[in-house]
C-alpha cells in the first residue's frame, strides 16, 4: 500500500506543478519590459516573449539540475524535450490566466496584503516591514510593481485551479473501490512463448529475392565503424571539475599530458568497433555522440553518478564496403531473423484463437505488477493481462523481449470486504487526488482545444 501511495501521490504533486507553472512565479522575480519584443508563442490575447521563455528556461534547468544533480540529462532527456516542457509550462500559465478572466475570478487586496505578510523574509518583529520588503526585492534588481504583478498573477491562477477542482472533481467511492481490487487483488495466468529463434530453420529465402535485396542495399552493406578513443575519468575527490576540464582540453587538445598534469586518470581503449564501445558505454549513450566526433575533438562531459566521463576521438576508421558474399550473408541473417518474428508473431495469434497450449503458468501476481517473473517487463499494449477475467484468454499476443507471449487468466484472488473497510479513508484520499489530477488533465486540454494557441518554435 505504501508503494501504491507514493506513486500516485507522487503523480498528482507533479501533476500540478508540471500542468500549472505556479511555482515559477514565487521568488524567480520579473521580467522588465521595454521595447520591442520577440514573440515565441501566443495564448488568446496573451503574447510570450523570447525573454520570459529564456528565462524561464534558464530556472527551469537550474531547478531540474538542482533536483537530479548528475542524472540531470538521464531524468529529463534531450534539450529538445526541455524546451517543449518549459514552453508547456508558459503555455499552461497564460491558458488559466485567460481562464480567469473568462471567469471573472480577481485577487483582492486584502488577498494580496495577507500573502505579502506570510513570507518570513518581509517581517520583522513578528509583522510585516515596508523596509525590510523593499530591501529585499532591491538585493534582488526587481521592482516592486514588477515582482507585486507576477505574485498576483500566481495567486489568481491558483484561485481558479481551486474554484475549477471544487466544483469539478468528484469523488466516485465505487471507482474508488474498483480500483482498490485492482491494486491488492491477485491473479494466476497460464502462458505460452512463441520464440522467433525456432522458426528460423522453417524460414526460406531464393536466391533471387537476396540479390534483388542486395541490389537495393550494396552501397549501405558496409563493415563496422572503429575509433580509437581515448576518455578522461574525473571522479568525486579529483579536484578538477568537469567544465573546467573540458574547456582547457578545447585548447590544448592534449588529454594524456593534462591528465597527468591535474592527477586525473586517462584510459586508452585503442581501437573498437562500434557496437562494442555502445554496449561498453551504454549508460552514456554513444550512439548521441560518437559518430559526430571528428578526429582529436573533444566530447562534452558525461556524468553518471558521481563521476563524469571527458573522451577524446584519436582516430577513426568508417566501415568499408562489404563484399559482395558478406553482404548477402549479412542481409541474409537480417531478412532471416525479420521472418522467423512474422512466423511466430502470426503462431501466436492463430493460438489465440483456438488450441492453443499454455505450457507455464505464473502463481498469483498482483494485479498491477509490471512484471511477470522469468518473463520479464510487460510492455504497455499488455497491462490488461493482469484485468483478465477467469478462464479468458488475452486477445492479442505480447512483444516481451523480441519473444512473442499469449496469456490466459487461471484464477484471481480479490482482498477481504473488512480489509477495505479498514483502509477505506486512506484509498479514497489518495483516489480523490487522483480523480483531481485526470480532471485538471482533461480540463486543460478542452482549454487547448477551445483557445487560441500558437507557438513560434522558429523564434527560440
Amino acid at each position: 500500500m505504501l508503494r501504491f501511495m507514493r506513486k500516485h501521490a507522487s503523480r498528482w504533486l507533479l501533476g500540478v506543478i508540471c500542468a500549472v507553472i505556479i511555482v515559477v512565479f514565487v521568488f524567480t522575480f520579473g521580467f522588465k519590459q521595454g521595447g520591442p519584443e520577440k514573440t515565441v508563442a501566443q495564448v488568446g490575447p496573451y503574447k510570450i516573449s523570447a525573454e520570459e521563455y529564456y528565462k524561464t528556461h534558464t530556472k527551469m534547468e537550474k531547478y531540474y539540475r538542482s533536483l537530479y544533480g548528475d542524472k540531470f540529462d538521464e531524468e529529463t532527456g534531450s534539450q529538445q524535450k526541455l524546451k517543449e516542457m518549459v514552453m508547456g509550462q508558459l503555455l499552461d500559465k497564460y491558458l488559466f490566466l485567460k481562464k480567469a478572466e473568462d471567469m471573472g475570478v480577481k485577487v483582492s487586496g486584502k488577498e494580496f496584503d495577507e500573502f505579502l505578510s506570510g513570507i518570513e523574509v518581509f517581517r520583522r518583529n513578528g509583522a510585516f516591514d515596508q523596509r525590510a520588503y523593499e530591501e529585499f526585492l532591491k538585493r534582488n534588481n526587481t521592482e516592486p510593481k514588477t515582482f507585486e504583478a507576477e505574485q498576483k498573477q500566481a495567486m489568481l491562477i491558483e484561485k481558479t485551479l481551486r474554484i475549477i477542482l471544487d466544483n469539478g472533481a468528484r469523488l466516485d467511492e465505487k471507482a474508488a473501490y474498483q480500483a482498490y481490487l485492482k491494486e491488492r487483488g491477485l491473479v494466476k495466468l497460464s502462458l505460452a512463448v512463441f520464440d522467433p529463434a525456432d522458426y528460423r530453420d522453417k524460414v526460406q529465402i531464393d536466391g533471387k529475392e537476396l540479390e534483388s535485396l542486395y541490389e537495393k542495399e550494396k552501397d549501405s552493406q558496409r563493415s563496422e565503424n572503429t575509433y580509437h578513443l581515448k576518455y578522461m575519468l574525473i571522479g568525486e575527490k579529483s579536484g578538477v571539475k568537469d567544465d573546467q576540464a573540458y574547456m582547457e582540453l578545447l585548447k590544448s587538445k592534449e588529454m594524456s599530458a593534462y591528465g597527468k598534469s591535474k592527477g586525473v586518470e586517462v584510459v586508452d581503449l585503442g581501437i573498437a568497433k562500434e557496437s562494442d564501445l555502445v554496449t561498453r558505454f551504454a549508460r552514456l549513450r554513444p550512439k548521441e555522440w560518437l559518430r559526430s566526433l571528428g578526429k582529436g575533438e573533444i566530447s562534452l562531459p558525461m556524468r553518471d553518478g558521481g563521476a563524469s566521463y571527458i573522451f577524446q576521438m584519436v582516430d577513426r576508421e568508417d566501415g568499408k564496403p562489404l563484399e559482395k558474399s558478406e553482404a548477402l550473408k549479412a542481409i541474409k541473417t537480417r531478412v532471416t531473423g525479420e521472418k522467423a518474428r512474422v512466423m511466430a508473431r502470426l503462431a501466436a495469434e492463430d493460438a489465440i484463437k483456438g488450441g492453443a497450449k499454455f505450457a507455464k503458468e505464473t502463481g498469483f501476481l498482483p494485479k498491477n505488477n509490471p512484471v511477470v517473473p522469468g518473463v520479464g517487463q510487460i510492455p504497455r499494449d499488455g497491462a490488461g493481462i493482469f484485468t483478465l477475467p477467469k478462464g479468458k484468454t488475452y486477445d492479442k499476443a505480447v512483444d516481451i523481449g523480441g519473444k512473442y507471449y499469449i496469456f490466459a487468466c487461471l484464477d484471481e484472488k480479490q482482498p477481504e470486504k473488512d480489509q477495505w473497510e479498514k483502509e477505506k479513508e486512506t484509498y479514497k484520499r489518495i483516489f480523490e487526488a487522483m480523480a483531481r489530477d485526470a480532471y485538471l488533465t482533461s480540463f486543460k486540454e478542452d482549454l487547448k482545444r477551445t483557445t487560441k494557441v500558437k507557438v513560434y518554435w522558429n523564434e527560440i
